[in-house]
């Protein structure tokens, strides 16, 4: 089932093939439930330098990339409708397989560049699964130079969420525990406080705003290699993400497929 998904002045708007010119805190979601992704998804995407083109697989509720070095950088496509220059991005991720290097990597990222190899500001689990791990990139330009830490252990799912405020110039990363039947971030027990806040002026070439975010699925080239999959992606403004419409109770048919202001 897709659906559109608004929220104006305070209140709830659900509509099947409506549209609405109206501010929405969730911007889209796909919990990857529908036989086929949408198309809004871009997966044609290729860094190159890798042992092989991304291979994407998608299947059983979850989307995957599944080539251990696939170049940099690897991103899965959203492209976006009419959002604000100020969104994030809060996806869930499994890292399937890993190998300490610089070149292991898997996150989100804001404001993609279909000009500059699709090219953004991203927030990645990088390098290592525990101990300084958490680090911010504009992609082929500069790391951030703050890293933070947080454990990650192989085959286990955790909340990634980034957000880029074109208003203060900032961008913002955190990492929370994620249960493998969670569906819903506006639910769940995120922390707070954002583990990273930097200046997206601070590190490289300073990019601008665009309607293309994406999951970063890995980075493999002169060596490293990692895997990655991916469940329950929401684009949000600096409102939301707003709860779900419909409270998931696992991977049933009952779950949106789509959640999409337009």
């Amino acid at each position: 089932m897709r659906m559109t998904f608004m929220r104006s002045a305070g209140a709830l708007a659900i509509a099947a093939g409506i549209a609405i010119s109206a501010p929405a805190a969730t911007l889209f979601h796909d919990d990857f439930q529908a036989a086929d992704l949408g198309d809004t998804w871009f997966l044609g995407h290729d860094g190159g330098g890798g042992a092989g083109p991304p291979e994407w697989v998608y299947g059983d509720g979850i989307l995957s990339q599944t080539e251990p070095a696939p170049g940099d950088p690897t991103y899965a496509v959203i492209e976006g409708e009419n959002w604000p220059e100020s969104y994030g991005v809060v996806a869930k991720v499994r890292i399937d397989d890993w190998q300490d290097h610089d070149r292991s990597r898997a996150g989100v990222g804001m404001w993609l560049d279909m000009a500059d190899d699709y090219g953004g500001y991203t927030w990645l689990i990088h390098e290592r699964l525990t101990a300084t791990n958490m680090e911010m990139l504009n992609d082929a330009r500069a790391w951030f130079n703050q890293e933070e830490s947080y454990e990650v252990v192989l085959g286990e799912w955790y909340w990634v969420k980034g957000f880029i405020d074109a208003e203060s110039g900032d961008l913002m990363g955190k990492i929370w525990d994620a249960d493998e039947n969670e569906h819903d971030p506006a639910t769940t027990d995120e922390p707070a406080d954002w583990l990273v806040v930097r200046g997206f002026a601070e590190a490289g070439a300073e990019r601008f705003p665009t309607m293309l975010a994406g999951l970063n699925g890995g980075a493999g080239t002169d060596g490293g290699h990692s895997t990655a999959s991916f469940d329950d992606v929401f684009v949000f403004d600096a409102d939301g993400p707003d709860p779900l419409a419909v409270e998931a109770a696992g991977k049933a048919s009952t779950t949106w497929g789509a959640l999409k202001s337009r």
